[in-house]
Parts: C-alpha cells; structure tokens; sequence
C-alpha cells in the first residue's frame, strides 16, 4: 500500500496590524453556524451529483458520486472539483479570514461525503483532486490509508483513500469539533487587532 510523503497541515498566521481604534466585539461567538445547505440529485442507477452550499459565505460545490460495489464492500468514488467562491467582500479584505473560511467549509464539505457513505454503507472513499488542489486539504492527511498521484481519462489527478466507517465518521466529527473550537477562539482573539476579521464577526452576528 502505497502512501505519499504526507504534507504540512493548511497553516493559518493571523497578522497583527497596528491597533485600530474600532471598538472590538465584546459578545462571545453565537452557537449557530451560517447557513450550509446540501441537495443530493440520483444521475443513473450508482451515479449521484451532490450540491454544497455556504449563502453567507457565497461558497459553492458539486460532487460527482459514483457507488461501486465489489465484493461486498461497497466504496464510494468522488470526483471533487474546485469550490466555487463568487467573492465575498469581507473575505476578500483578509487572507488569514479567507482561509478560515475556506477551512471549515472544506470540513463541513467531507461531513457531507461521511454521511453519503453512511447512509450507502460504503466503508471506505476513494477520492480524486487535482493536484494543486489536493494540498490545500491538509486536514485530511491524518484519515489518509492511500495517497498518490495517478493517470484518468480527465489528466493527472492525486487519488486519496479515506476509511468512512463509524470509527472514522466519529473520529472525524471530534476532528471537526475540536478545530472549530480552536478557529472560534482565535477569532475572537485576534479581532481586537484585525479589523476585517472584527467587521466578519459583526456581520455574521447579525445574520
């Protein structure tokens, strides 16, 4: 089995400007999250598209499913594109803010691929990303059992296997719990010296 030289984590440095007289956000963060919508269309008889969507944060995606059984263990194969941002002027005003985001919704993104298999009893995913876009999701490399760089009809792709049983499923919702946990508090940390990051805040408050 054959598993790549595993890359650094997606890294996340807050910069820390000189102190702007807006008064900071004093309330704690709210425990709702932005709205994030998921449409699962059937395309043939083991094909599937799934929509992801973040309105807030005019985040986009579409996964293209295939479910493949062999054996009696079913794998579910996922073409993933590029997440689509339509540009959301808050992000755009901060890089550090715009990688957060795109962070949690690349999380929330494989919740979605988890709960696909769960409900198709697919024990495990075979994943398929371009290359450049395979190392912005460094927060798979600890669920990774294979990863390497192989030849489709659609080019070059980096082909991922993740296991997608509930050990795995668990292991990943308590992934994503402690990482939100750490992103809220940073925020809420860094929004006194960081205006874009103080403006965010403020809006999704009032969302």
């Amino acid at each position: 089995m054959a598993v790549r030289e595993k890359k650094p984590h997606l890294k996340l440095v807050v910069s820390n400007p000189t102190l702007i007289q807006d008064a900071p956000v004093s309330s704690h963060p709210p425990s709702s999250k932005p709205t994030f919508t998921t449409k699962v269309q059937k395309r043939g008889i083991s094909l599937y598209e799934m929509n992801i969507q973040d309105p807030f944060h005019k985040l986009e995606c579409d996964l293209i499913l295939e479910v493949e059984r062999d054996d009696g263990e079913t794998t579910v194969v996922c073409h993933f594109p590029s997440i689509l941002n339509e540009s959301h002027k808050l992000l755009d005003e901060d890089e550090t803010l715009y990688g957060i985001i795109m962070l949690q919704f690349q999380m929330n993104v494989l919740e979605q691929l988890f709960l696909f298999c769960t409900t198709h009893e697919a024990s495990q995913s075979t994943i398929y990303m371009d290359d450049d876009q395979a190392e912005g999701f460094g927060i798979l490399q600890d669920f990774l059992i294979y990863c390497d760089e192989t030849l489709t009809e659609n080019g070059e792709k980096t082909e991922m296997l993740i296991p997608t049983d509930q050990e795995s499923f668990t292991k990943w919702q308590n992934f994503m719990e402690k990482t939100n946990l750490t992103i809220e508090k940073d925020l809420w940390r860094e929004q006194r010296s960081n205006r874009a990051i103080r403006h965010y805040l403020k809006s999704r408050a009032h969302s």
